[in-house]
């Protein structure tokens, strides 16, 4: 199994060709990456891992949320690649790969929120462990929406990418904690590996709906 992992939605974009024991190759990218450089990294990081296109077995996106521009290019590239290549593939929310980054799994915390910055006064949240009782989906709501849940949600702890601003309120009014996380280098193999692979059409996703 060597899946080619694809994220253009997160801050810190991300390419990899990953087996089940080990990232073979990587590149951090920024998210903005045009078409025209997007492939010539991509033949990098292939030959890096040693192979090429026909070497891939299994294509992974991170389908989002994330910037318009960059989740279009981002899932077009794995479609057409799971095409042409005839491989499967499957659609990653990115809420997923930051709770497979936690420490979770180390004990620290049952209740978890993934928090996603989208806009000055609006973000993204879905809750884990305790907190999937009020946010079970990745939801769209306001600074103020998520303020006023600070009582409930004092004592969980929280990951993502969050702006300053929504960083500093988190922490401030709500009394959540970051959690600590794994590197994605160091998770990739164990968790694309439990991925489903299907021949479809993988979708963008916004926000509005899963």
């Amino acid at each position: 199994m060597r899946t080619l992992y694809i994220d253009l939605a997160s801050n810190k974009g991300f390419l990899a060709l990953v087996t089940e024991q080990s990232v073979l190759a990587s590149d951090h990218i920024d998210q903005r990456i045009g078409d025209h450089a997007l492939l010539p990294r991509l033949e990098t990081v292939l030959g890096v891992g040693g192979g090429g296109w026909k070497d891939i077995t299994h294509i992974a996106c991170v389908v989002g949320p994330g910037g318009f521009m960059s989740l279009r290019v981002g899932v077009a590239l794995a479609n057409t690649l799971s095409d042409q290549l005839g491989i499967p593939s499957t659609g990653i929310h990115l809420s997923d790969v930051y709770l497979a980054r936690s420490s979770k799994e180390q004990g620290v915390g049952s209740s978890i929120l993934w928090l996603h910055s989208t806009k000055k006064t609006e973000l993204f949240v879905r809750g884990f462990g305790d907190a999937a009782k009020i946010w079970p989906e990745a939801t769209h709501v306001t600074l103020e929406q998520l303020s006023a849940f600070s009582f409930q949600l004092s004592g969980m702890y929280w990951c993502g990418e969050l702006i300053p601003e929504h960083r500093a309120a988190i922490t401030s009014a709500a009394k959540v904690d970051e959690l600590p996380l794994q590197s994605l280098e160091d998770i990739l193999p164990a968790f694309l590996a439990h991925q489903k692979y299907q021949k479809q059409i993988l979708k963008p996703w916004y926000g509005r709906g899963w």
